[in-house]
């Protein structure tokens, strides 16, 4: 029996493949020229960068600080921790920037740049004080609670304080972080309060956090407003609400508790 003869048929491109290739090879042409000058810049820049590290003219001969008041020459070297003679690009600007935040607590944003040929600029802002606290001395805190330079025997003015702030375990210094309940919660009601406008021309004059569980707000010297613990939103518009109705009067009125489902208003014994 004559055995059956097998052929392998080659199989032709298909008209898609042609296509692809077609289009493959116009988008290569295409994207030559700006391939060439992408190439171009970058080893242009490399030349450049590398002549820039090894030149004299690129020694770091400037330190400016902006926003921190005068300082010498001398002072902006080692508040940033840098020395004359540098080279302007061997310069690690990120730790330029951690060692200032570092050493400087009060300063919330650093910006650290290079100014070719030969300066470093550093940009910064401080953090601004919310409230005070009593610790053995009165100091500022931020909206962060940080610590801020400067502490008084006496109470700073036109600044709300907090009473019954507890100290930080790792001990009180510029740049240590109040962490108490309470503190926090005496932070968030004053910037509630300050972003609303509930108070109006009235001021906050301090607030109590001895009781964690009971904050109070004193308010015009004398009138306490007593918030609790929580849900603090809901209680500031009732009160945005009995303002509009009552006139707050020190003489008249001894407390408002917003603790319940009833609002109360504790009239001043005689």
């Amino acid at each position: 029996m004559a055995k059956q003869l097998k052929y392998k048929v080659k199989k032709k491109p298909g008209f898609l493949t042609f296509k692809l290739v077609g289009l493959a090879a116009q988008i290569g042409r295409a994207a030559l020229p700006y391939l060439i000058t992408v190439t171009t810049v970058v080893l242009l820049g490399a030349a450049v960068y590398g002549f820039a590290k090894g030149s004299p003219a690129f020694e770091l001969r400037e330190v400016r600080v902006l926003n921190a008041g005068t300082m010498t020459a001398e002072q902006a070297f080692k508040f940033c921790a840098l020395r004359p003679g540098e080279n302007l690009f061997d310069i690690d600007l990120v730790l330029v920037q951690k060692t200032i935040k570092r050493s400087h607590p009060e300063y919330k944003d650093v910006l650290v740049r290079r100014v070719p040929p030969s300066r470093i600029e550093v940009e910064l802002r401080r953090r601004t004080p919310v409230a005070q606290v009593y610790l053995s001395r009165y100091v500022q805190i931020d909206k962060d609670r940080v610590v801020l330079p400067g502490s008084s025997a006496t109470p700073f003015r036109n600044l709300t304080i907090i009473e019954g702030a507890v100290s930080p375990r790792g001990g009180l210094y510029v740049g240590s972080v109040l962490a108490d309940e309470g503190t926090k919660k005496a932070v968030q009601i004053s910037e509630l309060i300050k972003r609303t406008k509930i108070l109006r021309q009235r001021v906050l004059n301090r607030i109590s956090v001895v009781d964690p569980r009971n904050l109070s707000l004193y308010v015009d010297g004398d009138v306490e407003i007593r918030m609790g613990d929580a849900h603090f939103i809901e209680r500031l518009k009732i009160l945005d609400q009995t303002l509009k109705t009552i006139d707050l009067d020190a003489q008249k009125i001894e407390y408002i508790d917003l603790r319940f489902d009833d609002l109360v208003i504790g009239p001043r014994k005689a």
